[in-house]
């Protein structure tokens, strides 16, 4: 009898454990709202959850990029409406200068507007979004225009500008085509920064060797160098820059600011470089007309930025630039030719001519690009409320793995706290006690 009533007291005392178990961790999921708390509870339901975790948390961000962009677009497309404005005004001066009844005087007026034009434009050209030029390409942090006056005739000059505030100079690619890196072999190379020259010796290069390991030379060297001066000087540390070409097989140099800095062509292996000394192109100007991209959703890149270079710049050749337009209007309305010497007969016919050609294709180049900002506009309210569903479906699958059903909870709590009552008046009955336990 003993050994009865104490398995039925084990079996008993096991049983109210398992059901005060159960009512334990039903009132943790009531009282959190979740189905776990921690990874032992249900590891697989964990694992996924917090998967789900890390997909909106990032979704999140770039539900923020993409704000971020449409942001960065109207502002974009509030300045190129203000461009073609300014535009549409020059050009309506231009078909007035043409009237045979302006003489001089009204010609200078316009003149005088048209100065002020050129400081417009340079100042929408410099709009800046959340502490970034948005028409500055990858050089952002800086101004990518600015207005000149010349030092001859005092017109006002549209400028690309430096970090520094020089004037970017538009150059030809410097480049030598390696064919054998080893007969790159401490090769001298002489570079000339403002009258200076600075020579370098390259590293010894084996068969073994690659075009990045010249390129790594040169900017080693570059970076190393110092003159004989007391103490010495760096004179080209940070102003020369060597990149590979886009087609791999070629070294290009650039100016690493404005620094106005030259390279030796008998030192470099390139047909191209045909006079004895070759300004190096500005790294700056390829900043200028660099491309801003942001990711959309997991391995989806878009470029956003518009550039100050895609605005100026209307066709292929040099002169086809606003730079250069407005200059030529200037000298056009003073009543010379595009060299400064006066040709007042031709310089009228130029207004209403080839300068009223120039500038519709200038307007065409603005409204171009202000199409393609309005078309990134459209995908990126698409992608925004792609972006927004793909939240709300991730956060039901999230809500549905580890939130509760309050009902089903409370229903199954209740249920477990009459069977824990059911248990305790069985058990009163089952196990009734006897003479023999109050005398033990």
């Amino acid at each position: 009898m003993r050994i009865t009533n104490k398995m039925l007291s084990n079996n008993y005392l096991s049983d109210m454990s398992t059901n005060l178990n159960k009512m334990r961790t039903l009132q943790q999921q009531l009282a959190s709202g979740k189905n776990f708390r921690r990874a032992s509870d249900d590891p697989f339901n964990v694992s996924r959850s917090m998967q789900m975790h890390s997909q909106i948390n990032a979704n999140t961000q770039y539900n923020k990029n993409i704000t971020n962009v449409i942001n960065w677009l109207d502002t974009t497309d509030t300045a190129l409406g203000q461009v073609g404005n300014v535009f549409q005004s020059i050009r309506e001066k231009l078909v007035s200068a043409g009237n045979a009844a302006y003489g001089s005087d009204e010609r200078a007026k316009i003149k005088d507007e048209l100065n002020q034009r050129v400081g417009q434009i340079a100042q929408i050209l410099n709009t800046s979004f959340d502490g970034e030029y948005i028409f500055g390409g990858t050089k952002g942090a800086s101004k990518p225009v600015d207005v000149k006056a010349d030092s001859v005739t005092g017109n006002n000059r549209l400028i690309y500008t430096s970090n520094d505030g020089k004037e970017l100079k538009i150059l030809p690619e410097v480049t030598s085509e390696i064919v054998n890196p080893e007969s790159w072999s401490e090769k001298e190379i002489t570079f000339s920064i403002n009258g200076t020259e600075a020579k370098i010796a390259l590293d010894t290069f084996t068969a073994d060797s690659s075009i990045d390991d010249v390129i790594n030379s040169i900017n080693k060297k570059v970076n190393e160098f110092q003159t004989s001066d007391t103490p010495p000087v760096k004179l080209l540390a940070g102003k020369i820059l060597a990149e590979r070409s886009a087609d791999g097989k070629k070294i290009l140099f650039f100016d690493g600011g404005s620094n106005g800095v030259s390279i030796k062509s008998n030192n470099v292996d390139n047909n191209q470089l045909n006079s004895p000394s070759t300004e190096l192109p500005s790294i700056q100007v390829n900043m200028l007309s660099g491309s801003r991209q942001t990711e959309l959703s997991q391995g989806v890149l878009v470029k956003y930025n518009v550039s100050a270079v895609d605005v100026i710049k209307y066709g292929k050749d040099d002169k086809d630039d606003i730079r250069s337009l407005l200059n030529r209007i200037m000298n056009h309305l003073d009543g010379k030719d595009e060299n400064g010497n006066l040709d007042e007969a031709n310089a009228t016919k130029a207004l209403t001519g080839q300068d009223l050609k120039d500038l519709d294709a200038a307007m065409s180049q603005i409204l171009k690009v202000r199409s393609e900002v309005g078309a990134k506009q459209n995908r990126m309210e698409s992608a925004k409320d792609q972006n927004e569903q793909s939240n709300l479906d991730m956060t039901d699958i999230l809500s549905k793995t580890e939130d509760i059903d309050i009902t089903e909870k409370t229903m199954e709590y209740a249920m477990m706290q009459t069977v824990y009552l059911a248990s305790l008046q069985t058990s009163a009955k089952v196990l009734q006690p006897t003479l023999m336990d109050y005398m033990r």
